[in-house]
């Protein structure tokens, strides 16, 4: 028994028997039929071969699988099936229009390969080709008019004979060699060619309905976003129609030439207007460091279409692919991070992008031959596009309402901004009036006790005036005279206050300089003064001091407005120590704090003053505000003055409170200021040391 085991096995070796290896498909009912799993496969080397030798090949090799993917070659690949038709007998025929013979067809849904030659013979070894084979030639660069069926997959008759059917199948392409093929009966091939257009056409018409609609919205509200999303769309949909035939069958089917190049480019274009929409959506230009990173994916996705004609297409989709991946994913994860930070846009525009990259990416994966080919993977990206579309819409107008709710804010903060510089130049104008009152009344006063005086002496007699009264009238003329000297520098003086109001850019030269250093040099010099004051006034009984607490960057270089800074400071501390009453027991104690953040500097002053009560507090920076008018002479402009600055020439904001300690506390913002950190400092902050306390 184990002899003759051995012979048959001698035999088969020196023989050949391929058709007792090669898996047959039984064939005996009507309807579609996957037969990729019983498909082998044999790679060609760099010289083509003809059919004749190719059915003597014996090194077939099985892939097991429905859907075959072997991902990108330099060389074609040859496929074979073995049929085993069994023509329905009577006994299995319900319907007597089914008694005649089934018209079969072979069907390949992947449109992007470029050359097919399919061969359904006879017999498995084929010497002439001609006489044994049907033959069919197929392809995207064969003119579509040349094929049986109007549709973009690639659909051959197929005249099966009874018993054992051998299918050869030379496949040449330059993109992926992917062969998901199947039988199907003529009746089964219409319904799925009627249901096939039907989603086509309506997948293509929703493309092209939302992309109309979003380009009608970028005419009325003129929003860039609206332009690229439908820029977006349009390429991606013409990117799809390439990928799977519609281009070809309905808009160019004379040019198969046109194919070489027709994806890359709509590929491209896509992946330019999708970087081109993500930075409008997510408005990234704010953010310079995410913006130049989108910036070079974009300038990657114009350069991949500036080398279209010079990189090999089998090369240069893998790499659209692979940017395509990036593209995609940054997009999804930048967009978590901006649902974190509770923007509503983004959620959606999350969720849409989901479902989008998921699709994508397995699309990518399965061109590249890392993923098999299925239902999922090669129709997931239009499902999930289909499905982003419609919840992009939604986040646009989100989008939209997001912006006529800040219009509408912004019309508010507009109106309320300009109530509030009414009521400040209302008092201005009060202010003016009053403290330009007193010394005008003086000087009138005394312009008329002088002209009185004038009119008395041209009455008097000379001769019997008294020397004494004389001397009293010229005594009284000194005095008036001196009153309308006084007045007059009075108002001179708050002349120069006044046009130190209205804060102009020339009077305060832009420069580089040391903020930390300035302050510092601003406390020491006004402690200093306090000092000095203070052992004056020993003899009074009274001493009060001021101590300074300040947190900041040992070295802060701004290129900015140091007089500017220098006026803040110097008011703020003024209008502190101003107020500070002299029967406290303890010294003044301010508190300066500097911060450096990618959006600007922030500045908090806080004191332990007595602060103000609640119901004054929102008048901290009106014009001609001050608790302390009669004791210090004081107008009430400086901290007008410092919100000025800070608004109009720094483009900042300001904002009053109560401090722990009771007293009065500003915080100062001041947007986008270009700084610079010495390579000292820089060391220290890599040590953790780069902030310390200072006291003075």
């Amino acid at each position: 028994m184990q002899g003759h085991r051995l012979i048959i096995f001698f035999l088969l070796v020196i023989f050949g028997a391929p058709n007792l290896y090669a898996a047959s498909f039984s064939l005996n009912q009507a309807g579609n039929h996957e037969i990729g799993h019983v498909v082998e496969y044999w790679q060609e080397s760099q010289e083509r071969k003809p059919l004749e030798e190719i059915s003597q090949q014996q090194n077939w090799k099985s892939h097991n699988s429905s859907d075959i993917n072997l991902g990108f070659s330099q060389s074609p690949y040859w496929f074979k099936a073995v049929i085993d038709y069994q023509q329905p007998g009577l006994d299995q025929i319900n319907d007597l229009d089914e008694q005649t013979d089934l018209d079969w067809y072979i069907r390949i849904t992947y449109p992007p390969l470029d050359y097919i030659n399919v061969y359904l013979c006879d017999s498995e070894i084929v010497t002439k080709p001609t006489q044994q084979c049907q033959t069919a030639q197929l392809g995207d660069r064969i003119p579509f008019d040349n094929r049986a069926r109007f549709n973009p997959n690639f659909i051959t008759p197929a005249a099966l004979s009874p018993g054992l059917n051998y299918l050869y199948i030379e496949v040449m392409t330059e993109g992926s060699y992917q062969l998901p093929i199947s039988l199907i009966d003529k009746k089964s091939l219409d319904e799925y060619l009627a249901v096939n257009d039907f989603f086509r056409g309506g997948y293509l018409t929703l493309m092209l309905s939302m992309m109309l609609y979003n380009f009608s919205v970028f005419f009325m509200t003129r929003s860039k976003t609206y332009l690229y999303y439908s820029a977006f769309i349009l390429t991606f949909a013409l990117f799809h129609m390439t990928y799977e035939g519609s281009g070809f069958q309905l808009l160019w089917p004379n040019f198969p030439a046109i194919n070489t190049f027709a994806m890359p480019v709509a590929f491209a274009f896509n992946q330019i207007f999708t970087v081109l929409f993500v930075v409008n959506f997510l408005n990234l230009k704010n953010n310079v460091r995410i913006n130049n990173y989108f910036n070079v994916l974009l300038g990657l996705a114009v350069l991949t279409l500036i080398l279209i004609p010079l990189i090999p297409y089998k090369l240069f989709i893998p790499i659209q692919n692979l940017l395509n991946i990036t593209i995609t994913a940054s997009a999804f994860f930048l967009s978590l991070k901006y649902w974190h930070k509770k923007q509503s846009a983004a959620r959606l525009f999350t969720l849409a992008w989901a479902v989008f990259i998921t699709g994508m990416i397995t699309a990518n994966l399965r061109t590249l031959g890392v993923l098999p080919g299925n239902f999922f993977t090669q129709y997931g990206y239009q499902v999930g596009s289909f499905i982003e579309i419609i919840l992009l819409s939604l986040a646009l107008g989100a989008r939209i309402q997001r912006l006529q709710l800040d219009r509408i804010q912004a019309k508010h903060d507009l109106i309320h901004e300009k109530q509030e510089k009414m009521i400040e130049l209302q008092q201005l104008i009060v202010g003016v009036c009053h403290e330009m009152n007193t010394p005008i009344g003086n000087i009138s006063l005394s312009n008329s006790y002088l002209t009185d005086l004038g009119d008395q002496l041209k009455e008097l007699d000379l001769a019997t005036v008294k020397p004494s009264d004389f001397h009293d009238r010229i005594s009284d003329q000194a005095v008036a005279i001196a009153t309308i000297k006084s007045s007059t520098l009075a108002l001179s003086r708050l002349t120069h206050v006044f046009r130190n109001i209205k804060i102009n850019e020339g009077d305060h030269p832009k420069g580089t300089f040391d903020l930390s250093a300035l302050v510092m040099d601003q406390t020491t010099l006004f402690k200093t003064k306090v000092d000095i004051e203070a052992e004056s006034n020993l003899d009074n009984g009274t001493k009060r001091s001021i101590l300074f607490n300040i947190k900041t960057p040992d070295h802060l270089v701004l290129e900015s407005y140091p007089t500017a800074f220098n006026l803040i400071f110097d008011q703020l501390i003024t209008n502190s120590w101003d107020h500070y009453p002299s029967n406290q027991q303890y010294n003044l104690e301010i508190n300066i704090h500097l911060h450096r953040s990618n959006d600007g500097l922030s500045i908090i002053f806080s004191d332990n003053g007595t602060g103000l009560p609640s119901d004054e507090i929102d008048q901290l920076f009106m014009p001609f505000f001050t608790t302390s008018r009669g004791s210090n002479k004081r107008l009430g402009l400086g901290m007008f003055q410092v919100k000025t600055i800070i608004i109009e020439l720094l483009n900042g904001t300001i904002e009053q409170s109560i401090s722990k300690a009771g007293g009065l506390q500003i915080f100062i913002f001041i947007p986008e200021l270009k700084t610079e950190f010495k390579a000292e400092v820089k060391a220290d902050f890599k040590k953790g040391a780069m902030k310390r306390l200072k006291t003075i």
